[in-house]
């Protein structure tokens, strides 16, 4: 499977790391869990860019075995940042391998592969404050009232 080349690509990765929000100003992050179909319809309108390391292949391999998510599987591990353009990263959440110190493992057996699974976790941030939504949500909930108080109004008259 073949995704387009955006320059709005989903970041896709199996770690999160603060740098990767780096590059943006205040905001609000969104966090939610995705399918595959939901990736593959994301990857299909903006293109997806992966960073993994060399020794995550096999885990790469699985996924796109299990899921026909169809990722490219990078030689080296590529450092990505979001920015104005490029808001969305998806966490490829693996559960039920060893770890070390709650990092993955290079290597596993065949057998521990087999015992993987995954779930994919969709992060976006919008350009606007958490704060800044909450005082507009506030101000639209007083000018409806104030709205539906004169169409209810009774007249004396």
């Amino acid at each position: 499977m073949s995704y387009p080349k955006t320059g709005n690509e989903v970041f896709v990765s199996f770690s999160l790391s603060n740098t990767m929000f780096s590059g943006l100003g205040k905001g609000t992050i969104t966090r939610e869990e995705v399918s595959a179909d939901y990736l593959k319809d994301l990857f299909q309108k903006y293109g997806v860019m992966v960073s993994a390391k060399p020794e995550q292949r096999k885990l790469l391999e699985r996924v796109n075995t299990i899921y026909d998510l169809g990722l490219d599987i990078p030689e080296t591990l590529k450092i990505i940042q979001l920015s104005e353009k490029n808001r969305r990263l998806v966490l490829i959440a693996v559960q039920g391998l060893r770890r070390v110190n709650g990092s993955l493992l290079p290597e596993y057996t065949e057998e521990e592969f087999q015992e993987a699974t995954f779930s994919f976790v969709k992060y976006y941030v919008q350009s606007r404050h958490y704060d800044e939504l909450v005082a507009e949500n506030e101000k639209l909930k007083k000018d409806l009232n104030a709205e539906i108080a004169w169409r209810t109004r009774v007249s004396d008259i």
